[in-house]
């Protein structure tokens, strides 16, 4: 059966009128962009994990790009400012070392202080309480 229907079409392409250089043109770029997408659909339809990395790299803005030069400043500023607030400050920072030196192991080595697994977490449960 299929080979009769492609006898078929060849024998009716065979009888149609001819088609002008625009016809063929328009004919091939038709077909080029159907084959094109099916190809380029085909890929997107096998595994598409990599559609999903987060692009990484932006570059920077050139000199006269002001507009992108102060957004990258701002942007820069406020991320300092966030984990600046993350960071712990003086009164924090000598509780917690109040608390690991409260909860350090007995033998101690040289002049370094040391502490062992249950010893910290107990500071840690410290800590939390005291938060």
């Amino acid at each position: 059966m299929d080979w009769k229907r492609s006898l078929r079409g060849r024998l009716a392409a065979r009888s149609a009128p001819k088609k002008s250089e625009q016809e063929l043109k328009d004919e091939e770029m038709e077909l080029f962009t159907k084959y094109y997408m099916e190809w380029k659909g085909g890929r997107k339809s096998g595994d598409t994990s990599y559609m999903n990395i987060p692009r990484f790299y932006y570059r920077l803005p050139a000199e006269d790009e002001v507009l992108l030069q102060k957004l990258r400043e701002e942007s820069r500023a406020v991320f300092l400012q966030r984990k600046s607030r993350e960071l712990l400050d003086n009164e924090e920072l000598q509780n917690l070392w109040f608390l690991l030196d409260k909860h350090q192991t007995s033998p101690m080595i040289g002049e370094e202080a040391m502490i062992n697994y249950e010893n910290f977490l107990k500071a840690i449960l410290h800590s939390k309480d005291l938060c």
